[in-house]
């Protein structure tokens, strides 16, 4: 186990995570789920930092198996605050009296974001609050789950209307982030 001093890192530095999730031994689901999620802070002047993040993610199947709808990613306010959870990426849009919108999920996904980081010059710095402000954006595409009922366990014969284009999602917003005894803490708007 790695463990860094992330106080130090969030100042300056490169900080990067990849992960990779390998499903397929002794079962009937086979899947490799990578991810990457790299970092980058930089001081500007005084204490303002500077950080840009990008991640990136994909999942599919192998040995001729597909991936299922519950190991899509399901993608929300952790790729681009502001959305709900689910909220990002391919839905049902079958009509059926009203459409469902629900979320399907999908095989892919970009998120990218810039953030300036400020301490609160009225406050001492003892208190480890910091202010922010950022801006989101990213995407989540490429649903490969089912799109009828046929072969499932119920047969209804349903089928999904699923809107999965390209669409990139964004919002701009400010944030209090505390460095608190029990570690960082943030409060984004």
């Amino acid at each position: 186990e790695v463990r860094l001093d992330l106080r130090e890192a969030e100042r300056e530095g490169f900080l990067a995570e990849l992960k990779q999730d390998f499903a397929g031994v002794g079962g009937d689901v086979k899947f490799i789920k990578s991810t990457i999620d790299a970092r980058y802070y930089y001081p500007l002047v005084s204490d303002i930092v500077a950080m840009v993040r990008g991640q990136a993610g994909h999942v599919g199947g192998w040995g001729g198996a597909g991936v299922r709808m519950l190991d899509h990613f399901q993608m929300g306010p952790q790729l681009v605050r502001g959305f709900a959870p689910s909220g990002i990426g391919p839905r049902d849009m079958t009509l059926n009296g009203s459409p469902t919108h629900d979320a399907l999920g999908g095989t892919l996904y970009w998120g990218a974001t810039f953030e300036l980081q400020m301490p609160f010059w009225f406050l001492p710095k003892d208190f480890g609050l910091k202010g922010s402000v950022y801006a989101d954006a990213g995407s989540l595409w490429g649903y490969q789950g089912p799109t009828s009922s046929l072969g499932t366990l119920v047969n209804t014969g349903e089928t999904l209307s699923v809107a999965d284009g390209h669409v990139i999602r964004s919002s701009v917003g400010v944030g209090v982030i505390w460095d608190s005894p029990f570690g960082p803490l943030r409060f984004d708007y």
